[in-house]
């Protein structure tokens, strides 16, 4: 049996029939917490888009990645210093993020190679996947279905905060990819404030 966290079932239930994000607030948030540890936001997603440069790198290892960005964020949201060691404790759970980014990776690449309005479906319902297995230890197939639950209970609010999210690091990768360096933290952050928002996180992170 599943250990599962209190509420969390019934939290995500209730959230499937509906919920409101102010997205001018999410994005005030990913700004307050990026703006509190820029240096080690900046050269973390530098290593992360090393680690990308390589399919094969990127395959295995972004799932610690982007769930080192969730775990840095949820510290400097108690307004501690984040160290540039807080970002590397995905790697804590290495094995299910691995799963979960395997999992997504491949459902998106179906779907962007089937329609491609299936693959942006897919990459919006499971936004918060990675952080429901770090923040809340539950096994990548769970993971999927309730990132899935949750954000169906406001899907289109949720694809426009993810198309600007898109829209940024675009705007970042035309500043001759430098940008991406501000863009790609600041992007994790976003989710980050989104799914603290929405679902909350633990105080003991």
């Amino acid at each position: 049996m599943e250990a599962h966290p209190p509420d969390l079932e019934m939290i995500t239930r209730e959230r499937s029939r509906g919920f409101q994000i102010s997205i001018e607030n999410i994005l005030q948030r990913a700004f307050d917490l990026f703006r509190r540890s820029p240096a080690e936001m900046i050269l973390f997603g530098l290593i992360f888009m090393i680690v990308n440069s390589n399919p094969l790198t990127s395959l295995l290892l972004s799932g610690p990645f982007i769930a080192g960005f969730y775990v840095a964020a949820a510290v400097l949201k108690g307004e501690r210093y984040a160290s540039f060691q807080d970002f590397f404790r995905g790697f804590e759970k290495f094995v299910p993020l691995l799963i979960v980014h395997l999992l997504t990776t491949l459902i998106i690449a179906l779907g962007f190679f089937l329609l491609i309005i299936p693959g942006l479906y897919f990459a919006t319902v499971y936004l918060f996947s990675h952080a429901f297995v770090w923040f809340y230890d539950i096994p990548a197939p769970t993971a999927l279905r309730y990132s899935h639950r949750t954000i169906s209970g406001n899907f289109w609010q949720m694809f426009l905060l993810m198309l600007i999210v898109g829209a940024i690091n675009v705007a970042g990768a035309f500043a001759f990819g430098v940008g991406l360096l501000l863009t790609v933290p600041f992007g994790f952050c976003v989710i980050f404030a989104a799914f603290d928002d929405i679902i909350g996180t633990p105080s003991n992170t």
